[in-house]
């Protein structure tokens, strides 16, 4: 029987996360295996870079284009935690075509909505197992440091109960987005991650770990509906970061998407504006960032790095104290494995499967 994989997604796990806390195992896995700093997609939100990390491509190809994208004929703003939104399959839904066994964890109960298609079993903190429920007790809420620590716990047992050929798990970024690297809170959390890690590897499994976006500490908020309504321009922003978990961020992030008719107006006045990193039409922006053209906006904003995009009560900027992510700032995120690969060039946060040997187009 070949070995367990199991591909962990540490979301918003950074390096300077890791440097702050105490983390032998991870320290040795970086040690004795392969690591490296990985490009995010961008935008630098959950769903676009789980979807590319578990399709391995880019977001052109399997269609997420953030946490949300607009509906322009009907006017809404739609969440993207459905697989009706994914334009290709999973390596999961592959390699259960091909009859190995596959397992989904999140703790995010969208992340598997989105994501499970196809697969043996999956569950969700939010939405647990009974199986493992009678096992560990009672998931706690999502909004705490243990909810990812019992994920864990679960795929640990899951490795000691039931024969898995790839396992594909996600902790979520609550306590990244509420701690900076040095509070003895997220170090704390980082270092009982780490003993947990190190319980599943000792278990003989292989083990690859990356991150779908960093975090960073942001101080202002630009609302750009209301910089281009001063020069009597209407626009609608759909921010790439909002989902229904606006306790983690409240929807304001390092990247939005921007409706309008006046498009290069709307582009020169905001490519000047304080806070503004980036102004890219629709074409720009599917052709830098390879994303679905059909689901972004006339225009892209990527914002400096401490300042985020979405809408205010009244004027355009206005003061806030929170940790996000979304922008180009965010992108670097850690990738480290157990075996050994070489690493040429730049690579992405998208090869955590391939490197740990599983394709789409070739059988582990």
């Amino acid at each position: 029987m070949s070995m367990t994989v199991v591909a962990l997604c540490l979301d918003g796990v950074d390096w300077n996360y890791l440097k702050a806390a105490d983390t032998p195992f991870i320290d040795a896995l970086v040690r004795e295996g392969v690591s490296t700093t990985a490009k995010a997609m961008i935008p630098s939100v959950t769903n676009i870079n789980h979807a590319s990390i578990l399709t391995a491509s880019y977001p052109e190809r399997h269609g997420i284009s953030g946490n949300t994208y607009y509906d322009r004929v009907r006017g809404l703003d739609i969440y993207m935690d459905d697989a009706v939104f994914l334009r290709c399959p999973t390596l999961l839904e592959e390699a259960s075509r091909r009859g190995l066994r596959t397992l989904l964890l999140t703790v995010k109960d969208k992340l598997r909505r989105l994501l499970s298609r196809g697969v043996t079993h999956s569950y969700s903190v939010e939405k647990p197992s009974d199986e493992v429920v009678k096992a560990l007790g009672r998931p706690p809420s999502i909004y705490t440091a243990e909810a990812d620590l019992w994920l864990l716990r679960a795929l640990r047992w899951e490795v000691e109960h039931h024969r898995w050929d790839l396992i594909y798990a996600s902790t979520t970024d609550y306590m990244l987005h509420k701690h900076d690297p040095g509070d003895d809170e997220v170090r704390d959390y980082l270092s009982a991650i780490d003993e947990e890690l190190e319980a599943i590897y000792g278990l003989g499994v292989i083990l690859g770990l990356t991150a779908d976006h960093g975090m960073r500490a942001k101080r202002v908020n630009l609302d750009p509906v209301k910089l281009l309504a001063e020069h009597g321009i209407e626009a609608h922003l759909t921010a790439a970061i909002r989902d229904e978990h606006y306790v983690h961020h409240m929807n304001l992030g390092g990247s939005a998407y921007l409706y309008l008719e006046d498009v290069e107006e709307a582009r020169r006045i905001l490519s000047e504006a304080e806070g503004i990193e980036l102004a890219l039409t629709r074409d720009e922006a599917a052709e830098r960032f390879r994303l679905p053209r059909d689901r972004i906006g006339d225009l892209m904003l990527l914002a400096e790095e401490e300042y985020t995009l979405g809408l205010n009560p009244s004027s355009p900027y206005r003061d806030v104290e929170l940790r996000s992510h979304g922008s180009l700032h965010e992108a670097d995120v850690p990738l480290i494995l157990s075996l050994d690969r070489q690493l040429r060039g730049v690579v992405e946060n998208r090869l955590l499967l391939p490197l740990l040997g599983f394709r789409a187009d070739a059988p582990r």
